[in-house]
């Protein structure tokens, strides 16, 4: 399993931890997100029966980037914090590793693996911290939405002048 593995886990451990205990549904929801990349990572190569490949564009890691990508969007545009919008920039640097790959096969291997694990990592330290500084803002104002209104509540309509007598 490795070194890596064993980290991963417990990093994720204590993020669902923390996210269940000091989070709120945002923060829960990227939890859940980062709990699935390695799941589905541990699900796909189960299923081709081979590790990463570097030679290539993974297809496998592209789809599960991708899926992600999406869902740190989709929260990104209708949370009222403002790291989803980092969460989901650094994890399209791993989506645009795939079409970089892919666009130029002189691209080293370790470039391309470094641009598809290393933003993973950014991930986690901007999750913890986000999950701290709510913990911190709800202490010291209480709570506060998580996502935003559609649109600003419209004014009070002004009552019409009565005409000059």
């Amino acid at each position: 399993m490795g070194w890596i593995w064993a980290f991963n886990i417990a990093s994720l451990l204590l993020l669902i931890i923390a996210a269940w205990r000091w989070g709120a549904a945002l923060e829960r929801i990227c939890t859940a997100a980062l709990v699935f990349i390695n799941v589905g990572d541990l699900i796909y190569h189960a299923v081709v029966g081979r590790w990463t490949i570097y030679a290539s564009v993974d297809v496998g890691h592209l789809v599960i980037d991708g899926l992600i990508a999406a869902v740190f969007l989709a929260v990104a545009i209708q949370a009222n914090r403002v790291y989803p919008l980092w969460l989901a920039a650094i994890q399209l640097v791993s989506v645009i590793a795939h079409f970089a790959r892919d666009a130029n096969s002189q691209v080293a291997k370790l470039a391309y693996a470094l641009m598809d694990y290393l933003p993973y990592y950014a991930l986690l330290i901007i999750l913890f911290a986000a999950i701290r500084a709510h913990a911190r803002r709800v202490r010291r104002i209480g709570p506060y939405p998580a996502w935003r209104r559609s649109s600003n509540p419209s004014p009070a309509p002004v009552p019409p002048k009565p005409p000059p007598a």
